[in-house]
């Protein structure tokens, strides 16, 4: 169920945005016809700042180095995981390190990202390896974020670990 939540949450997030996106496939590409219909408005590219923005943040993720995963943040900022808020860069620093201790192997894939004025949304797949397990998990990841001038003063993710279960 939950991973319909994300799918119906990042829809209407394009419907609202109607912004423009990347002229990536659309993730749901691949997955058979449902009797979901979605007309979203004509892909065109997202503004090359914003899309180094969120390149930028996947490679800090997948490189571990929460100094680079903070570096695109406001001071006055909002970093949401489920069941975790974190109200500065020194929280999400912190977060991240202890993420890092308990993780490695990230990967993250860019599926899409949608921006008009000064938010956006983003697509993306991630996967990771448990360091005391080493169990490897993957999930998918819908994010809606704001920037303040050009740093990020609001990131909320929304982790669907559901679907990719097997």
């Amino acid at each position: 169920m939950y991973s319909w939540v994300v799918f119906v949450i990042f829809g209407l997030v394009c419907i609202w945005l109607t912004g423009t996106a990347t002229n990536l496939p659309p993730a749901h590409a691949s997955l058979p016809n449902r009797s979901i219909t979605m007309h979203l408005p004509e892909t065109q590219s997202v503004d090359p700042e914003i899309q180094q923005l969120v390149a930028r943040q996947a490679k800090a993720w997948e490189t571990a180095d929460s100094n680079k995963v903070i570096a695109d943040f406001a001071d006055n900022c909002l970093f949401v995981v489920p069941g975790s808020k974190f109200k500065s860069k020194q929280e999400i620093k912190e977060a991240a390190d202890s993420y890092f201790g308990n993780f490695t192997d990230i990967q993250v894939t860019i599926k899409r990202i949608i921006w008009k004025g000064s938010e956006g949304a983003i697509e993306w797949a991630w996967s990771e390896k448990d360091r005391e397990t080493g169990k490897e998990s993957q999930a998918e990841d819908a994010i809606i974020f704001e920037l303040e001038g050009s740093q990020i003063k609001y990131w909320r993710e929304y982790i669907d670990k559901e679907s990719n279960q097997g």
